[in-house]
């Protein structure tokens, strides 16, 4: 049986640059990225338990949904990338799309937490870009 499995190849990470207050989203591409991982939250357990329980009894709380990063090799006049930068410095909450091949995407909310650089001998600029997530993550069917 032939695999069903996504390639990752084709993906493409947004950030929202539009102005404050606008109606629509101005979905900014960030170039140059190499790989992506996140949305590693979890919920809360909340102990509800009583003096008739006879275990432990939990229910979940609200879900975290954690952080999200993506590797790049930096081009310090992308504009995708200078404006998670400015995030950065403006400690912003910010919109962000995660576009897949085939067509779907994941939006959702976060802070730039950290843009390090890393470089050396026989190598090129790279960052690894951490966000973390405030709120919650809407999926997008294709074409919508």
């Amino acid at each position: 049986m032939a695999s069903t499995a996504v390639s990752a190849q084709g993906s493409k990470f947004y950030i929202d640059t539009a102005a404050d207050g606008a109606a629509q989203p101005t979905w900014t591409k960030t170039k140059n990225v190499k790989s992506y991982s996140g949305f590693d939250g979890s919920a809360s357990e909340i102990d509800v338990t009583d003096l008739d329980s006879t275990a432990k009894e939990k229910r979940l709380g609200l879900i975290d949904n954690g952080s999200f990063s993506i590797d790049v090799n930096v081009d310090m006049t992308d504009p995708g990338q200078i404006a998670l930068k400015a995030a950065q410095k403006a400690s912003s909450l910010e919109s962000f799309k995660l576009e897949y091949p085939d067509g779907t995407a994941d939006t959702f909310d976060a802070f730039v937490k950290s843009f390090p650089i890393a470089g050396g001998t026989d190598a090129v600029i790279t960052s690894t870009i951490s966000l973390t997530i405030s709120g919650p993550v809407t999926t997008i069917a294709a074409g919508a």
